[in-house]
């Protein structure tokens, strides 16, 4: 497997550990790293420039133990290092945006893992985070978990809250493994059963505890059992209201707070529909967007 890296994470980690408000890098070491790095802005041809910046970048990154610290992860999963072809770090443009992403091709596999800048350089949430991510790309590798990246729903309507609850169904087997395995977790047992109590409150209190232990304590879950679970249409028809912590369907980005599609005024959903023709109601919208969205239907009525 072959490590890659993007030059603006690169960049950024080793800038923000000698040269931010929190440089961890005693006085010498970090004189000699602007040193060198003042001197390449005397190299005139800026492709050249470029490239000895990323060697720059990429040599402090290693010597200061960056390197040492992803590697070290990605060990604890030999199964990652065994099916990919090139494991890539890029630089997330902020939280919403980090995460482990599986690229297929008929050739070859590969993965590409965003971080902020910043959490490169706590090595505790990093191995938290990382632990968690790795945990997802393992699980996609595994010809067990029998991954596929597609769910069937009866309905085209249902796949966001589908693939909603896919996702939490998923992320309780993870962070459960984790746990179990002695190691700290990104979520807490109680914030993963507050959010499973809610995405299937219409089960009786004893079938959510017991299928909530079931997840948790599970060592070795599958694909198909989170996928049966989650487009179980009798569990779709009974609750359609979004997930906390889901994507809105407009904005992209994760909320808390729900607006329902149906209380909106027609002007509104019909200017929705216009931008985003597969969004209905049922699948709700976050209160940003709502009021922003109704704001805008009012003045133009005005």
């Amino acid at each position: 497997m072959r490590l890659r890296y993007d030059a603006d994470l690169l960049e950024a980690v080793v800038f923000l550990h000698a040269g931010g408000p929190r440089c961890a890098v005693p006085a010498p070491g970090a004189r000699r790293f602007h040193r060198e790095r003042e001197a390449l802005y005397g190299i005139a041809n800026p492709d050249e420039r470029e490239d000895a910046f990323f060697r720059l970048n990429a040599g402090w990154f290693r010597q200061w133990g960056f390197e040492r610290r992803l590697l070290d992860l990605v060990a604890e999963f030999p199964l990652i290092s065994q099916s990919l072809g090139l494991l890539a770090f890029r630089k997330a443009a902020g939280r919403h945006d980090e995460g482990a992403e599986l690229f297929v091709k008929p050739a070859s596999r590969n993965a590409v893992v965003a971080l902020q800048p910043a959490r490169l350089a706590a090595a505790a949430t990093l191995s938290v985070f990382l632990r968690h991510e790795f945990t997802h790309l393992h699980d996609m590798l595994d010809p067990a978990f029998g991954y596929l990246p597609d769910l069937r729903v009866p309905n085209p309507n249902q796949l966001r809250l589908a693939r909603d609850r896919y996702r939490l169904l998923w992320d309780v087997t993870i962070d459960g493994r984790l746990a179990n395995a002695g190691h700290t977790t990104p979520t807490s047992r109680a914030q993963h059963e507050a959010a499973f109590d809610h995405a299937f409150g219409f089960w009786d209190e004893p079938a959510r505890r017991a299928a909530f232990e079931t997840l948790w304590s599970s060592p070795r879950p599958s694909h198909a059992d989170l996928a049966r679970t989650a487009t179980d249409p009798r569990c779709l028809a009974q609750s359609r209201q979004p997930l906390p912590g889901a994507l809105c369907p407009l904005c992209g980005f994760p909320t808390f707070a729900w607006s329902d599609g149906d209380t909106l005024s027609a002007a509104t959903r019909a200017r929705i529909t216009t931008e985003f023709p597969d969004w209905c109601a049922a699948e709700g919208l976050c209160n940003r967007c709502a009021e922003v969205l109704e704001a805008g239907a009012a003045c133009c009525a005005a």
